[in-house]
C-alpha cells in the first residue's frame, strides 16, 4: 500500500458462503498496492457473526454495518473510502450514497435492479444440499455456463455446518422481498451525488442486464455505465482485467 492511499470499502454480495474474499478474491492481490482495502462480511456471512432474530435479510442492520465501517475508515485514514459492492452489495452501496452524500465515488457491479428474482438467483439462493448442487447454482452465474473451481466450491461449502443452512434458508424464504428491500428507490436515487460508476454482464442470468438500461440509469443520469460482453454475474472473476481498469480511471491511480 502506498503512503496516503486512497481506502476502498468493498461489500460483497448475498450467496451461498459468499465473503469478502470469496467475491473480490482476484482484485485483492492487484489492489493492495495501490489502496487501503477493507472489506466487509455482512452479519450472517464470513467472520461476521450472525443476527439472532428475523429478519436474517436485514438491509437497514446492512446499511448500519456499512456506515460503521466507513465511520471507522475515516477515522483511521482521513478521507472517505470509496465504496465498492458486489450484486446485492452493489445495491447496498447506492443506498448508502443516498444516505450519506459525503460519498464521492461507487462502483456497483452486478446490481440487482428490479424485485423479480430469474430462476438463476432463485436457485443461488438456495442453501446446498452438497458440492455438486452448489456447483450446479453457481454455473448459471457465468456466461458459459462454466463449471466452477473444485475449491471455490469447497471453501463456500464450508460455512454450511450446523444449524447454518437453516441460517440461510430463512433468511432467502421471500426472495422478491429481499430484493423489494435491497433495491435502490427512485427517491434514494435523487440523494446521490457520488460519481456512479455501474458494471454490469451482458449475458447475467441472475441481475439482468436490461432493467439497468431501462429503469437504473433514467434514475441515475449522470452515472457511467460499462456493459460487458460475453459476461455474466460473476464480473470479478470472469472480467477482471475490465474491472481493475475501471477502478483506475475511477481514481486515476496506475494499477499494474
Amino acid at each position: 500500500m502506498r503512503p496516503g492511499a486512497r481506502p476502498l470499502l468493498m461489500v460483497h454480495g448475498i450467496g451461498p458462503g459468499t465473503t469478502g474474499h470469496a467475491n473480490f478474491g482476484p482484485l485483492i492481490d492487484r489492489l493492495s498496492p495501490h489502496f487501503a482495502l477493507h472489506l466487509i462480511d455482512l452479519a450472517g456471512f464470513g467472520a461476521s457473526g450472525r443476527k439472532t432474530t428475523q429478519p436474517f435479510f436485514d438491509v437497514p442492520f446492512w446499511l448500519r454495518q456499512i456506515g460503521q465501517a466507513i465511520t471507522r475508515i475515516l477515522h483511521m485514514h482521513g478521507r472517505l473510502p470509496v465504496l465498492i459492492g458486489n450484486s446485492v452489495g452493489g445495491a447496498l452501496v447506492l443506498k448508502t450514497a443516498a444516505a450519506n452524500t459525503d460519498i464521492t465515488r461507487v462502483m456497483a457491479i452486478g446490481a440487482p435492479v428490479l424485485p423479480q428474482v430469474p430462476a438463476a438467483l432463485r436457485a443461488f439462493w438456495q442453501a446446498p444440499r452438497d458440492a455438486a448442487a452448489l456447483a450446479a447454482a453457481m454455473r448459471p452465474m457465468t456466461a458459459f455456463m462454466h463449471d466452477p473451481p473444485e475449491q471455490l466450491v469447497a471453501a463456500r461449502l464450508k460455512a454450511f455446518g450446523g444449524d447454518y443452512p437453516a441460517y440461510f434458508s430463512a433468511m432467502l424464504s421471500d426472495p422478491e422481498s429481499c430484493l423489494a428491500a435491497a433495491i435502490l428507490t427512485p427517491a434514494e436515487a435523487t440523494k446521490i451525488q457520488a460519481h456512479v460508476t455501474l458494471i454490469h454482464g451482458r449475458d447475467d442470468r441472475a441481475c439482468p442486464a436490461a432493467p439497468v438500461l431501462s429503469t437504473l440509469l433514467p434514475m441515475l443520469p449522470a452515472a457511467e455505465l460499462i456493459l460487458l460482453g460475453r459476461c455474466g454475474h460473476n464480473v470479478v472473476y470472469e472480467k477482471c482485467e475490465e474491472v481493475l481498469a475501471a477502478i483506475e480511471r475511477l481514481e486515476g491511480t496506475d494499477i499494474p
